[in-house]
């Protein structure tokens, strides 16, 4: 028994080390935002890359959720390509909801979820969006990024799927998405977009941890089909398994291979 709780104590060593949080180069910050759609205040955690206000080039903005327990981990590791240019210099915005993600990530009512994620997606574009734009030199252009893991990759997807003409992401990273919540409820939102669009003008990935449950792994392969499947032109997606990930273990690795595809294409 000593033996075995010596491994898993070892193990538990190995996974830590491997998220350790990296040097983090740049300037970081955080504001309070109340949301009128949702009703709730959230706390917005914000990078800056090192080379921000010293050019005039406008920054690309990229979004992620449960930042309250997630913001340095990815903070450093756009820090690090951003150093290395492998990615362009990027304002990274962390929104602190991970009390409410099972309102907020969830588009229907179900078991474990009340279906917030119309009110939290509005949040988005209709008011932080703009207050970002207000407080920080933000690219224009259509060129932000969303990523979230689990109830968080849902949501991507989900908004993935939502009306392009208002909706301001071209790029999506999705990992170990919940595809199980609600019967699957996903892959409706999925035909109701193709139903009505021939075109899906976003750049994504999507990746999943092999140590994952059958129905999530079985759920992860027939969604990127469908997407393949549509054809659509201007459509690029990178679907991976991580490799000996199990669920908690697979949005560090996946949101490292997930930036890096999304912005070399």
């Amino acid at each position: 028994m000593k033996k075995i709780l010596l491994t898993f104590l070892f193990i538990l060593i190995l996974i830590s080390c491997e998220k350790e949080d990296l040097e983090i180069i740049g300037t970081t910050e955080n504001f309070s935002l109340t949301s009128t759609y949702v009703n709730d205040e959230y706390k917005i955690y914000v990078y800056l890359p090192p080379t921000y206000g010293k050019t005039s080039s406008n920054d690309q903005l990229i979004i992620g959720l449960d930042g309250d327990f997630n913001f340095n981990e990815i903070a450093s590791i756009i820090s690090e390509k951003t150093k290395n240019n492998t990615i362009e210099p990027s304002i990274y915005i962390g929104i602190g909801n991970s009390g409410a993600r099972n309102r907020d990530y969830t588009p229907t009512a179900f078991k474990h979820g009340t279906g917030g994620a119309k009110k939290f997606y509005n949040f988005i574009i209709k008011e932080l969006i703009p207050e970002i734009a207000s407080r920080y030199n933000i690219d224009s252009n259509n060129t932000k990024t969303l990523m979230g893991h689990s109830f968080g990759g849902l949501f991507t997807q989900y908004a993935m799927f939502q009306e392009r003409a208002t909706n301001p992401f071209d790029k999506f990273i999705a990992v170990g998405v919940s595809y199980w919540y609600d019967s699957g409820i996903i892959f409706e939102y999925e035909q109701e977009y193709a139903d009505i669009n021939t075109d899906l003008p976003i750049t994504f990935f999507n990746g999943m941890g092999t140590l994952e449950g059958g129905v999530s792994l079985a759920s992860f392969e027939e969604m990127n089909e469908r997407l393949k499947s549509r054809n659509y032109g201007n459509f690029k997606i990178k679907h991976e398994w991580l490799k000996k990930k199990g669920h908690s273990e697979s949005d560090y690795i996946g949101y490292k291979k997930g930036l890096d595809y999304v912005f070399s294409n």
